[in-house]
């Protein structure tokens, strides 16, 4: 993580160094002249590791753009706003404050599902999210009209159950290891976000011939996994997917899979739905995570990116810890370009229309926006999904093949 303190004096520079290009000029005409971001992100609770660097990606974003003569002759200042762990309350509360600040926009990674959609089509300005939640696009396609500021600037949690159905069965030939049966686990939250996309995972996997053996719908923060690991036992499955998108419940499965599997070995490949991806799931599953294999639809794929990491390092000291240190700054230039194309800033009506016509290579992929709903369109050419397998401690890129860095290998506990 970030050394705090030296997190803290970077932000005060970033203050004080605008309040010094603003010199001379009054309260009123400060907060006139000023754009504000708004970033309703998740600061505390299960989700803050991921939202640290969203909020990090915005500050760095606004001190390169601040340092280039800011935007359209104006500096920018960053408006957070903490979403917690994504309650419904506390996000209506952030962008009741927030409209309140007279933001000119609103930038998150994810802030929840149709709630914040919601909450922030009641204003004018644009609204990029990352929520990758059909309950997100179902309120902008629903009445666009009313929210069409509202953009969701990565696929949909259901573009996880096509892709994986699509790509879990095909890595045994890569591995070298036969499948032992046809049967397949899936764990899973009681959360749209992972329901929505293991239904399609399933229903794909019958078709395709899999039995599904174990199917269980949990709350969040289940701390024994024991009766679960006792089924998987007893049934053994083939492929054991786990659809959870809290990072200590899969540190936790995983932490407790190898202690009950490890030694003897389990026949079987595990699976995790983007939750790997949050920077203190490793952290807290150690080397237990050793082997898993989990996708992303938030990656890293851009020309860009590299120097980009360069930058940042050179900015905070250490490497981005997320790929939400990319993706959020995608967004970020999107809705630059669409304002500086538009020639202002509170023209919110031209800025949306500029941004909805997209087509904007970033370092997560190619950005164009379905006309109906408003969320950024999928696949290889537009915004891939990524698949990793911890290896050496590491994520590891292992596919698609446009972008595959590495080959899978077999997890220790298959013996």
């Amino acid at each position: 993580m970030v050394k705090k303190g030296y997190h803290l004096l970077l932000i005060a520079l970033l203050v004080i160094s605008i309040t010094f290009a603003l010199v001379g000029c009054g309260e009123d005409e400060v907060a006139e002249d000023v754009i504000k971001v708004g970033a309703p992100i998740p600061m505390t609770g299960p989700y803050a590791s991921d939202g640290e660097q969203m909020q990090m990606a915005l500050e760095f974003a606004i001190a390169e753009q601040n340092e280039k003569g800011g935007l359209l002759g104006r500096q920018l200042v960053l408006m957070p706003g903490d979403v917690g762990a994504l309650e419904a309350e506390k996000i209506r509360a952030v962008g009741e404050r927030l409209s309140g600040e007279n933001i000119d926009v609103a930038i998150t990674g994810y802030a929840n599902s149709g709630v914040d959609s919601r909450v922030f089509g009641e204003y004018d300005m644009p609204y990029l999210h990352a929520n990758a939640m059909t309950e997100s696009t179902e309120v902008v396609a629903a009445n666009i009209e009313k929210f069409g500021n509202v953009f969701q600037y990565c696929p949909s949690e259901i573009s996880y159950g096509y892709n994986t159905a699509e790509v879990l069965f095909d890595i045994a030939d890569e591995l070298g290891w036969e499948e032992p049966n046809k049967k397949v686990a899936a764990i899973r939250a009681d959360y749209s976000y992972n329901v929505f996309a293991s239904d399609v995972f399933l229903e794909i996997a019958e078709e395709k011939g899999y039995e599904v053996v174990l199917d269980d719908i949990v709350q969040f923060g289940i701390v024994e996994w024991g009766p679960i690991l006792s089924r998987i036992a007893e049934t053994e499955p083939a492929y054991i997917t786990f659809w959870i998108l809290d990072p200590a419940d899969a540190a936790r499965f995983m932490t407790q899979f190898v202690e009950r599997f490890g030694e003897d070995g389990y026949d079987g490949l595990v699976y995790m739905q983007f939750t790997p991806n949050i920077p203190e799931f490793l952290d807290l599953a150690g080397n237990s995570a050793e082997g898993l294999i989990w996708s992303t639809s938030v990656g890293v794929v851009g020309d860009d990116a590299p120097e980009y990491a360069e930058r940042w390092e050179a900015f905070f000291g250490e490497p981005p810890m997320s790929t939400y240190a990319y993706s959020v700054r995608d967004a970020f230039e999107i809705w630059v370009a669409a304002v500086e194309k538009a020639g202002c800033v509170d023209c919110f009506d031209e800025v949306i229309a500029n941004i909805r016509a997209t087509s904007y290579q970033g370092m997560s992929g190619v950005y164009e926006f379905n006309p109906v709903d408003q969320q950024a369109l999928f696949g290889d050419d537009k915004i891939p999904t990524l698949w990793y397998q911890v290896q050496g401690g590491e994520h590891v890129l292992t596919g698609p093949a446009a972008f595959k860095e590495v080959g899978y290998t077999v997890p220790p506990w298959v013996k």
